[in-house]
């Protein structure tokens, strides 16, 4: 993966890579170094515990820091988890397909559902 990554117009420069124990941190700071757009992405290992296989679990984490009508710093996180089974029957367009759901439920275009306000800002179900 690069190290440096631009994502809707905004540059997210790496901080330091990922590792075995750790994600990769990107961080991204038009609005200001106080203001930061944080990217981390990591992977770890794991066994289910009622199929016991092996699989890997990879995530993708932004975290926008805000500056509150208090004048205090708040932070909105939102990230994604994929876990999938080692096995070769997992391909890349399951994966895919699945994580599609995700932003067509989310998505305000003619091709989603755009349930992304009641969902997060009104808490509906």
């Amino acid at each position: 993966m690069n190290a440096n990554l631009t994502i809707d117009t905004l540059s997210f420069n790496q901080v330091y890579p990922g590792s075995e124990t750790g994600p990769s941190l990107r961080r991204e700071v038009s609005a200001g170094v106080n203001l930061p757009t944080e990217l981390k992405i990591g992977h770890t290992q794991f066994t289910d515990s009622a199929t016991k296989l092996k699989g890997i679990r990879s995530m993708a984490r932004f975290d926008k820091k805000v500056e509150l009508s208090t004048d205090a710093i708040g932070t909105v996180s939102a990230y994604i988890v994929v876990a999938r089974p080692n096995d070769t029957a997992i391909t890349s367009a399951i994966v895919l397909a699945t994580v599609q759901h995700l932003i067509s439920l989310l998505q305000e275009d003619d091709t989603g559902l755009d349930l992304m306000d009641e969902i997060f800002v009104n808490g509906e179900m």
